[in-house]
């Protein structure tokens, strides 16, 4: 492992006792040694903490003016504007007020928003189909899951699904309404799955290949 690959902020701290690793505020881990610790001794043990460094790092400030990103199967771009009015598309333009500062706050609560509409009725459709009914639905800030089915009947989505294709949702949503009924992941699971959809496979090999891509936003 290289510092390069890891993405990592290496600091030789004075008086420190232990290696310590935190996330900074530009959203990478920073990694702070002792001054008798080698820098590839350091990075030896910050490599066995990648499942925390993969569920905490983020990229701040992801959303801003100019920037295009897939939204519900859309190519939009994020325009900043100084007149009084609330944010919304208008021919491929997400139009957001305000100080820019806010921006990427008021561009993540737009989207949150919009995609919960979106996926209730995609929801109630499968639900129907399958004679089931959900008891909550929410929106989270998953970075290592995307979508999950409690035992009470509560769905939950990562609110960054909007940023995948259709066919991924529609995958997504199927697969946790089918827990519905299904619990597990057993082949009596997956039929039910597939009844409900017919983009598991392709939407697989998306998340797979391009699930890393969609940045964990804080």
């Amino acid at each position: 492992m290289t510092k390069e690959s890891l993405e990592i902020e290496i600091k030789k701290v004075k008086g420190a006792r232990s290696m310590r690793l935190k996330i900074g505020k530009k959203g990478t881990p920073v990694l702070t040694l002792p001054f008798w610790i080698p820098k590839k001794m350091g990075l030896i043990w910050a490599d066995k903490q990648k499942e925390w460094i993969q569920k905490n790092t983020f990229t701040p400030n992801y959303f801003h003016a100019g920037k295009k990103i897939l939204f519900l199967g859309q190519e939009i771009t994020i325009q900043h504007t100084d007149e009084r009015i609330h944010t919304h598309i208008e021919n491929g333009i997400l139009r957001v007020a305000g100080e820019e500062d806010f921006l990427p706050r008021r561009v993540a609560d737009f989207i949150k928003k919009e995609f919960l509409s979106y996926m209730r009725p995609i929801v109630a459709q499968k639900e129907k189909t399958l004679g089931v009914k959900h008891s909550r639905l929410t929106l989270r800030d998953t970075s290592s899951r995307w979508g999950s089915c409690s035992s009470t009947g509560t769905l939950s989505f990562c609110w960054r699904l909007a940023m995948t294709p259709e066919f991924v949702i529609d995958y997504l949503a199927a697969h946790e309404v089918a827990h519905l009924k299904h619990m597990d992941h057993s082949k009596q699971f997956w039929k039910t799955v597939a009844t409900l959809t017919p983009h598991t496979e392709q939407a697989k090999k998306w998340l797979k290949e391009n699930g890393k891509n969609i940045p964990v936003l804080k």
